[in-house]
Order: C-alpha cells, then structure tokens, then sequence
C-alpha cells in the first residue's frame, strides 16, 4: 500500500511538472497574428527555396546524419534572405559554407552569428531570447527578414521565412512548400516559438 501511495505520489508531481513546464513553453510563444496593423511587403523573388529540391535535397545537413531534404528549412530560410539581401546563396551553397567556418553545433544547430563568415561581412543574424510582436514588425519596417519558428503537427520545430505582413496577418514562404504567392503565417501555425532576424551588416 505504501508503495502504491508513493508511485501515485511522484506520479501526481511527475504531472505537475509537466503542467509547469508546458505552461512555460507556452507562455515563451506569441500568437501567429498580431502586433502593430501594417501594410509591408519586402523584396522577394516569388519563388520559395525548398527543401525538397533535388539539387540539395540529399546533401547532409552540416555534421550530422540527416539531409536538407527532411531537416534544412533553417539553411533555407537564411539562404533567402541572404539572396534578397544581395548575397546569393542556394541552401547547398549556403550549407557547404556554414560547414567550413564553424556554423553548427554537433545535433546541426545553426550557428546564428556565423552568418557574417559565410557571407563576407554582408549580412548578419540577431538572437532573440523570447518572441515578440514588436521585434518582428520593426525589422520588417528596417527592411531586415524575420525567421520564424513553429512546430508542425507531429511536434517537429520549422523554421519560415516573413517576408511581409497585411494587417496583422504576417507573409512568409514556407521550405516545405512551392507557391508562388506568399503564405499567411495564421494559415500554417496558430502560434511563433522564436524569431531570428536576418538583415543587412
């Protein structure tokens, strides 16, 4: 009995902490509308980088076991950017170079502020800590490109690129899908888990 007792015991604390720690992971994320009402479209090509593209797709993805075919939407977002930003790179280009100059961590993390060694200086990456509304309507009103993070249904993180925002609904390409229009982000997320800001050195 007393054993029973005590497995119910950290059971019951093992589902308090998970409560604590969801609510955190929540309280870290914004909604996928918001912010300040504008009306912002940046340079774009009207075409998407995808990941899925035979060029690259079954390149490794820097040090790991995996390609950009299933895990480069990162290296594909940063690639566009960067071409908008008078930088041309293809995700394969962009890979080799990040893989050259200390650009992942060992799991395949990019390494934002490599950014500016594979670029010769011309572009940059900001860390944010925490999302925000704010940050992501400033950068697009200073011309730089945010890269948003959410997580597709079965729970894995992509990452998409904004590039521009109607109201409150904001503009992105997606690396998981070919269209020539840009996408709402509302349409493919309910909510932002972290934003990276790609932009001009």
């Amino acid at each position: 009995m007393k054993r029973r007792n005590a497995l119910a015991l950290a059971l019951t604390g093992l589902a308090g902490s998970s409560c604590v720690a969801f609510r955190s992971w929540r309280s870290r994320s914004i909604s996928a509308t918001g912010g300040e009402p504008l009306q912002i479209r940046l340079a774009d090509k009207g075409t998407t980088l995808l990941q899925k593209d035979r060029r690259w797709s079954e390149d490794r993805l820097g040090p790991t076991a995996v390609t950009l075919g299933t895990h480069g939407c990162t290296v594909c977002c940063v690639a566009m950017a960067c071409t908008r930003l008078g930088v041309p790179l293809t995700p394969r280009e962009l890979n080799q170079r990040l893989i050259l100059n200390g650009g992942y961590l060992p799991q395949g993390w990019l390494v934002w502020n490599a950014i500016p060694r594979v670029t010769a200086g011309r572009v940059t990456a900001d860390y944010l800590p925490q999302p925000s509304h704010a940050a992501i309507d400033q950068a697009l009103r200073e011309r730089a490109y945010p890269v948003v993070k959410h997580f597709l249904p079965g729970g894995t993180p992509h990452w998409l690129l904004v590039l521009g925002k109607e109201g409150q609904e904001y503009l992105v390409r997606d690396p998981l899908k070919d269209t020539r229009e840009l996408l709402t982000l509302s349409s493919l997320t309910p909510r932002i888990h972290a934003v990276r800001l790609v932009r001009q050195a």
